[in-house]
């Protein structure tokens, strides 16, 4: 109904078309909160895309015809809380203004245009009624202390920022002088983001990223051009054998991928000091089988066959793919590995969780898929079942697996390699899996971004 409604009555006032759109949307029901701008976009059928934007927190593409369908972009630098603001504003301009292209500065004087979507989106974000309930829950006085605005902001997942400026102008309910500069001075000298650390409010961004994943890759469409994905291989194979600990050139991977695999055995790399490059050449070997291969029936004994392709230009490829049969030290990490007799039966009971998964694969969502193998990945370096090669081929397989939902391949660049390392140990230790999923679900958004192929953007 919301999507034929004629909404043009209602173009007068922002916060009466979006509370118009709110009823409808929600067919007169109480909306759940977080408000999910995405899924709204979703609903819609409008594609949104992430883009390095520069100076423009968004922009909308208006459909060219009756057949044609609209396209939002976003920026993809600015933070979760941000970009959520964002599609609510563009939803406003598909709403509004769906017959011209807008463009949404970050900075700058604004139009009228711009002005009348950043009030809709505070409105569709923070319906008054809501925002009213929220902060009498914590006003003393008829007025609500500034820090604990921040968990207002928190309820609806809107910046700081905004959540104060609303309840200053609708509500008037923040002391002192209210003027935009001075409500951005008081602002800068609280230091939301580190007040929120001292008083361990805790942070939403990982169930606010779960919404990008669901509707979001609904649209991916993988770039076609080879030099994309060459480009995106080489990024990978640099990335996670920097990650390993690895001292190699970016710009020597391909001329080492190539004179192995023309050679294989005889290339001149192939010799006992030169593991490093035979290591690399045989990780982007593990992902072109992975890219190219249709096989579905994956299994955790799959892992033995990518470790043994991980080695296959070692002087002893055969020693590859083997369970370990000692105990090591896992340098780096903070997690404990099982004892090298227990690997068997820890494998195979991994495979029954695993084959419960993918049996239920159609009825689970893209990040609640993601989720279950993150828990499968980290049982994975837990049981450590090689003697080397366990990230890299723990890695690979968990491309692997995102394959089946149609997910794009990610890698973990260099420098997250503690925070992986901490996420693993979290997980670990507290049975707390937040870290780990807010570190893939990140890298996963930005292969999406990295790959997405759609035209005009």
């Amino acid at each position: 109904m919301y999507k034929t409604f004629d909404f043009t009555p209602y173009f007068g006032s922002a916060e009466v078309l979006a509370n118009k759109f709110l009823k409808l949307y929600f067919k007169e029901q109480k909306p759940s909160f977080p408000i999910d701008p995405f899924r709204i976009l979703s609903d819609f059928n409008i594609p949104f895309v992430f883009r390095d934007l520069k100076k423009l927190e968004g922009l909308y593409i208006p459909p060219e015809n009756e057949e044609d369908i609209a396209v939002v972009g976003i920026n993809r630098n600015r933070p979760i809380f941000r970009q959520r603001f964002t599609a609510a504003h563009e939803l406003c301009h598909h709403i509004k203004d769906k017959t011209r292209q807008n463009v949404c500065p970050i900075d700058g004087k604004k139009s009228p245009i711009e002005k009348f979507a950043d009030d809709f989106a505070a409105a569709l974000l923070m319906p008054i009624d809501e925002l009213k309930v929220q902060v009498a829950l914590y006003e003393k006085d008829g007025i609500i202390d500034i820090e604990n605005v921040l968990y207002v902001a928190d309820y609806f997942a809107v910046s700081f920022q905004s959540c104060v400026f609303r309840i200053a102008y609708k509500l008037g309910k923040i002391s002192g002088e209210t003027s935009p500069a001075a409500l951005t001075k008081k602002i800068n000298k609280f230091q939301p983001a580190k007040k929120r650390e001292s008083i361990n409010v805790k942070s939403n961004d990982v169930n606010l990223y779960k919404s990008v994943l669901d509707n979001a890759l609904s649209y991916f469409i993988a770039n076609s051009s080879k030099a994309v994905w060459y480009k995106f291989k080489t990024n990978f194979v640099f990335n996670e054998n920097r990650l390993e600990g690895l001292d190699i050139e970016y710009q020597t991977v391909s001329e080492i991928i190539t004179d192995l695999r023309l050679k294989k055995q005889d290339s001149e790399f192939c010799r006992d000091s030169y593991d490093v490059v035979i290591e690399v050449a045989g990780h982007a070997s593990m992902y072109d089988f992975i890219y190219e291969t249709e096989e579905t029936n994956i299994t955790v004994f799959s892992l033995l066959s990518l470790n043994r392709m991980l080695y296959q230009y070692a002087p002893y490829p055969d020693e590859a793919g083997k369970t370990r049969n000692s105990n090591n030290l896992v340098l780096g990490a903070k997690f404990e590995t099982i004892d090298f007799t227990e690997i068997p039966n820890a494998m195979g009971e991994l495979d029954k969780q695993l084959k419960s998964i993918l049996q239920n694969i159609e009825s689970l969502t893209i990040s609640d898929f993601i989720d279950e193998i993150l828990k499968i990945h980290h049982r994975i370096t837990v049981i450590h079942p090689f003697r080397d090669g366990n990230g890299r081929t723990s890695r690979v397989f968990l491309n692997w697996l995102f394959k089946l939902k149609g997910i794009p391949p990610i890698y973990l660049k260099a420098e997250k390699k503690q925070e992986y390392f901490d996420a693993l140990k979290e997980a670990d230790i507290k049975n707390d899996y937040t870290k780990l999923r807010e570190v893939f679900y990140k890298a996963i958004i930005s292969s999406y971004i990295e790959l997405t192929d759609y035209p005009g953007l």
